[in-house]
């Protein structure tokens, strides 16, 4: 096997901005049952992850704690002829979604006025899932590789592993395309491939691929809330977040029924790790205007994060030319690097009504630009200007919905919840509408001071992934039709 030099360019960062500041908080089971929505509503300690004056509330001490457990669904059908099936993985992770404590301190004036003291871990992002595919369609991720050559586009991790499979491409070679002999073609006009032949423009090779990817977020939160007389709680928090991210992807293509004149088979894998953590803090207040009513506003300052990295590839490539077996692989293996990541600033508000002893309504959003990510090095002070470049070019801004409500039939709570949810893509990837849409329910049991949690969560989103990107020539796309059933049970104790 062939080495390549230690690679220069880093994987793509418009997938890293996405995933590591994309939040879906879980929470505990009550937060979950009411969709997400309790930011108004306060008292739950998950909702000091949005607005820590939601403890401002809490007239009595009290500690919880939560296990969950997440199925994920994933259907993947390659784009072809029509004839291609689709592939379901199935998934399942056991979680600790949430552990909080809040210590509570009245003041001696007033029973209206307290200062509040919580902690809670949180899990804030699952990034487990399996996508698999396979079938027939046209192309190859030659095409890629030929944009790569045509462009002087030289990346260490695929196309200048090309160059080290065949060392002769940038031999000027005076032949006729149908004499050269290497990895690929040259004319007058540049670099080509077999698959630009007119027998080959609508061959159908077969490929599979799988994607693995595992690892979750969560967030420390420290926070401080107060009670004003009963009309303004405030708070004032410190998170602190902290991830670990796999990703392996296979991806092959074969000719097996010689439908392209020289091409044999090819193959590019990758392996991509990344662990990290950040601190951000948070600002919030909470307005009663009624004693039944509430308005909620807060503000999260961006998270300031370092990102240990690895990253390798391996491409493969074979073919003949005139019977001779020709090709072979290279691998690029990456230094581990340390990269630094800022994310933008997110900005919630929200609504709620107090029912009397019935139960409560409440309505949760938030604002997100996600074009504010921007990467660095060297305690963010080095730009790195190609991904800054692509993540403006690319991401725009997201809001975010989440309503629900609780019925309470003491000693039972019956709750549920209804969110929505954008992504950042300034124009649809590959014509998907890639909103996620969520639906929750939950039922609580209060004995006194000792609680009990219940909830689940359906979540449901259609998305596509490309094997390998490409800037002019269509690539194949793989479209996936995603489920993730969440449920979480919570216990507690308050009064303390």
């Amino acid at each position: 096997m062939a080495q390549a030099p230690l690679p220069q360019v880093l994987p793509s960062r418009v997938e890293d901005a996405i995933r590591l500041s994309t939040v879906n908080l879980q929470g505990s089971a009550r937060f979950m049952g009411t969709g997400g929505s309790m930011t108004p509503i306060g008292v739950d300690v998950s909702t000091m992850h949005v607005n820590p004056a939601g403890i401002g509330y809490n007239r009595s001490s009290y500690a919880s704690a939560s296990v969950g457990y997440t199925n994920r669904s994933i259907t993947s059908l390659l784009r072809g002829n029509g004839t291609n099936r689709g592939i379901s993985e199935n998934t399942g992770t056991i979680t600790v979604p949430n552990l909080s404590f809040v210590y509570t301190n009245s003041s001696q004036e007033s029973d209206y006025n307290s200062l509040n003291f919580g902690f809670s871990l949180a899990r804030i992002a699952d990034y487990n899932e399996v996508i698999r595919y396979s079938g027939d369609s046209g192309g190859s991720i030659l095409d890629a590789l030929t944009e790569d050559f045509n462009d002087s586009f030289f990346d260490d991790f695929r196309s200048n592993l090309l160059n080290v499979i065949d060392p002769t491409l940038f031999d000027n070679i005076d032949v006729l395309p149908q004499n050269d002999r290497r990895a690929l073609l040259q004319d007058e006009f540049g670099y080509f491939s077999d698959f630009d032949f007119d027998d080959a423009q609508q061959a159908q090779i077969t490929r599979s691929g799988t994607v693995d990817r595992s690892g979750s977020m969560h967030e420390f939160a420290l926070s401080l809330g107060g009670n004003l007389d009963d009309k303004l709680m405030w708070g004032i928090g410190l998170g602190i977040p902290f991830f670990s991210f796999t990703e392996t992807k296979t991806y092959d293509e074969v000719d097996g029924r010689d439908e392209v004149t020289r091409f044999e088979d090819a193959s590019f894998d990758e392996v991509l790790t990344q662990q990290g953590s950040g601190a951000n803090f948070k600002l919030g207040a909470i307005y009663l205007p009624t004693p039944a009513a509430r308005i909620s506003l807060s503000i999260q300052s961006p998270t300031f994060m370092t990102i240990d990295e690895t990253y390798q590839t391996e491409l493969t490539y074979n073919y003949t030319f005139r019977d001779e077996a020709l090709g072979g692989n290279a691998r690029a293996n990456g230094q581990p690097v340390i990269v630094n990541l800022r994310t933008p600033w997110r900005f919630s508000a929200g609504a709620g009504y107090i029912i009397g002893t019935s139960g409560f309504l409440s309505i949760d959003a938030d604002y997100v630009n996600y074009a504010g990510n921007a990467f660095s090095e060297l305690d963010f002070t080095l730009v790195d200007e190609a991904a800054n470049a692509d993540i403006d070019a690319t991401l725009g801004s997201t809001f975010n919905v989440r309503a629900g409500g609780e019925i309470n039939l003491n000693p039972l709570q019956l709750r549920f919840g209804v969110g929505y949810q954008t992504l950042p893509s300034l124009e649809p990837r590959f014509d998907q509408d890639e909103s996620i849409i969520t639906y929750s329910t939950g039922l609580g049991y209060n004995a006194g001071r000792f609680f009990v949690d219940v909830a689940a969560r359906y979540a449901g989103r259609n998305n596509a992934y490309a094997p390998y990107r490409t800037f002019f020539v269509d690539p194949n796309v793989v479209d996936t039709e995603r489920t993730r059933i969440t449920g979480v049970l919570t216990v507690g104790y308050r009064g303390f």
